[in-house]
């Protein structure tokens, strides 16, 4: 169970590689979105790890990670500096990063602030910003998202979430009821504050500022985000490729999984 202590809270990760010991081998970052954790991600090691160290890290608060409000608070800068020391303290010196959802922000933000450790950027599924519409969204009725998330404890949230037209995919109840579950796994004081956090960042600003080169996975029928605002992501990039994927709504690694890690392959072929 691997895990390191960093900031003062204990950081989960998972770390898989099938890759001969002898042959070079590039390393991939996943780092899931909100309410979420390393294990959303499970399926996606058979398609990768044949070819890349593939390391899935627990955000903190989330899945296997603690937390740390009472000394640490929660803002961007900080959840941004812990990508980093993450990086720094497994030595991965130059790793792909793929950042799904608000887990893309900070990608986002590590890479115009901190690019040292980076080769690129995957953005699968990411918002600039958790605007008023989609906060309203959140709330589920209650007087805001933050109120909800406590009112409704983080399973019954995720209950409600994933019973939204544009979320996940419809059809697998086993699935749906296991997710509802991992949501369980963070304590709706981490939930809300993360909420809180995302909720007032607009990373617009600090796009023009990343200088790796970025793959955008859009999702066709997103409830959090549109093919409108991820095109206006790639025209702020540097270097950008964006590709659509028509999965059913906003979890496209999930159901449009295979398509997803064929985009991201191609792309990272060009650094081979």
């Amino acid at each position: 169970m691997p895990e390191i202590t960093l900031n003062g809270y204990v950081s989960y990760y998972e770390d898989d590689c099938f890759v001969e010991d002898w042959r070079l081998r590039q390393t991939i970052l996943i780092q899931h979105g909100f309410g979420r954790n390393s294990q959303f991600w499970r399926h996606w090691v058979p398609l990768l790890a044949d070819e890349y160290r593939v390391i899935r890290r627990d955000l903190r608060g989330h899945g296997g990670s603690t937390d740390a409000a009472d000394t640490y608070p929660w803002s961007f800068d900080s959840l941004v500096h812990d990508l980093g020391d993450f990086c720094d303290a497994l030595k991965l010196d130059r790793v792909h990063l793929l950042g799904e959802s608000t887990g893309g922000m900070l990608a986002v933000g590590l890479a115009a602030k901190h690019p040292k450790n980076l080769l690129s950027i995957t953005l699968c599924a990411t918002p600039v910003t958790i605007g008023a519409a989609s906060q309203k969204f959140f709330a589920a009725g209650h007087a805001s998202w933050q109120a909800a998330l406590m009112e409704m404890g983080s399973e019954g949230w995720a209950r409600w979430l994933l019973s939204q037209p544009g979320t996940a995919p419809p059809g697998d109840a086993a699935r749906t009821e296991w997710s509802i579950k991992q949501f369980g796994r963070s304590s709706p004081q981490s939930l809300a504050a993360y909420s809180k956090v995302i909720s007032t960042t607009d990373i617009t600003p600090l796009l023009p500022q990343v200088r790796v080169p970025a793959l955008l996975l859009a999702p066709t029928r997103s409830a959090a985000t549109t093919i409108a605002e991820q095109e206006r992501i790639a025209a702020s990039l540097w270097q950008s490729e964006l590709v659509e994927i028509d999965g059913a709504g906003h979890e496209i690694y999930i159901d449009r999984a295979k398509e997803c890690v064929a985009a991201l392959r191609a792309f990272l072929d060009g650094f081979a």
